[in-house]
């Protein structure tokens, strides 16, 4: 969860993950590995803040102090930043220095212990948890953004930056480019695109498509990319996604699921839901949590463009047991839609297409009508 986190955010972040104190690099090798029974993440972008360490699951955010937090302007920054970081519904816990060198088991007991006391509301849609994301998708091919019915059927919807550029105005909270036909026809993602979007936007926005290489990635995020997603790539070489994740982090690596009910499975499919595999949806999710993915974009070729509504049954199965944050996707046709799937999955975003581009929908009349349902987005 990054609640809007800028680029320069994301970048200072990596920075300080390769710049840790002495106590920082003390508690994260009690951490890591999920020791105490959670995922841990260090330097973690949350909004204007990078938070020390970050579990995501419950929600709760550990500070480490030095002795510069004894100034009167720090200790009030300090205070701000909490204040703001619980408003999203998250907890806040702090340590110091000392606590790490002299009371490491006491400090660990304490984290235990908060652990399994998450912020009123816990993770449940409009229970006070984190606000949910809304995400436009932006389909690429041959630098116009299309959309389709069941991945075929393309026809135009317009030019990727402007779109872009509107849907940042409106209030979207991330965006996603996918270039659908990068991986079949054996072509890179179009850096040009990223860094005209990159000089548009000031909300996070994922890139995703062709992706096979670390020096992919790593050209993409230099361009102005938050995130990248992979999906072919990452079921052909399962290690392509521990590669990323300890390359750059695992809050920039997506993995993209796309998934197809076959003769009661779901199966995963690639190359833009062109080859099915024998692999299911349940299994290769497991595994890309395993490996190291930041979130998983699930997306049902079944309902994609159908705008009959999201695949509800398959997504709240599988939000039951992940730990990493789910963006629904696949048959957005109006706001019942969305009301529905996040009431019903919790999903922790909802991504669509064509109802955003064709203005079918209006992200502030969608937000508008959520909030009324008691369903947590930020306005």
């Amino acid at each position: 969860m990054h609640i809007g986190a800028s680029n320069i955010i994301f970048q200072n972040a990596l920075k300080l993950r390769w710049n840790t104190t002495l106590a920082e690099t003390l508690l994260w090798e009690r951490l890591k590995g999920s020791q105490l029974g959670v995922k841990f993440r260090r330097q973690h972008p949350i909004g204007m803040y990078i938070a020390d360490f970050y579990c995501h699951q419950y929600k709760l955010i550990i500070e480490l102090d030095g002795s510069i937090h004894n100034e009167p302007s720090v200790q009030q920054n300090d205070i701000i930043r909490q204040r703001n970081l619980e408003s999203e519904g998250l907890k806040v816990i702090r340590f110091t220095n000392e606590d790490i060198y002299k009371n490491l088991e006491i400090v660990l007991s304490n984290i235990k212990q908060n652990i399994h006391t998450p912020p009123s509301g816990g993770r449940g849609a409009g229970a006070g948890g984190l606000a949910k994301r809304i995400i436009p998708c932006l389909d690429v091919k041959d630098g116009r953004t299309v959309k389709g019915v069941n991945f075929v059927d393309l026809r135009d919807a317009g030019d990727p930056v402007e779109l872009a550029w509107q849907y940042s105005q409106q209030g979207a909270d991330e965006l996603v480019f996918l270039d659908i036909t990068a991986t079949h026809e054996r072509r890179k993602t179009m850096v040009e695109l990223v860094k005209s979007v990159a000089r548009q936007v000031n909300i996070p926005f994922t890139i995703g498509g062709g992706i096979n290489e670390i020096m992919d990635a790593d050209i993409l995020l230099n361009s102005g990319a938050d995130k990248i997603s992979i999906n072919s790539a990452a079921v052909r070489n399962p290690g392509f996604i521990n590669e990323l994740a300890a390359a750059f982090g695992k809050q920039f690596v997506v993995v993209a699921v796309d998934t197809k009910n076959v003769n009661g499975k779901n199966l995963v499919h690639l190359n833009g839901g062109r080859i099915a595999t024998e692999i299911t949806t349940e299994d290769w999710i497991k595994e890309a949590q395993d490996r190291g993915a930041g979130e998983i974009l699930l997306t049902s070729m079944d309902h994609d463009g159908t705008k009959g509504g999201f695949d509800c049954g398959l997504l709240g199965e599988i939000n039951k047991w992940i730990t990493i944050p789910v963006i629904a996707s696949g048959g957005a046709g109006n706001t019942e839609h969305f009301i529905t799937v996040f009431k019903e999955t919790n999903v922790d975003a909802a991504l669509a297409a064509s109802v955003f581009h064709y203005g079918e929908i209006l992200i502030p009349d969608l937000k508008r009508e959520l909030k009324r349902n008691n369903i947590e987005v930020r306005i």
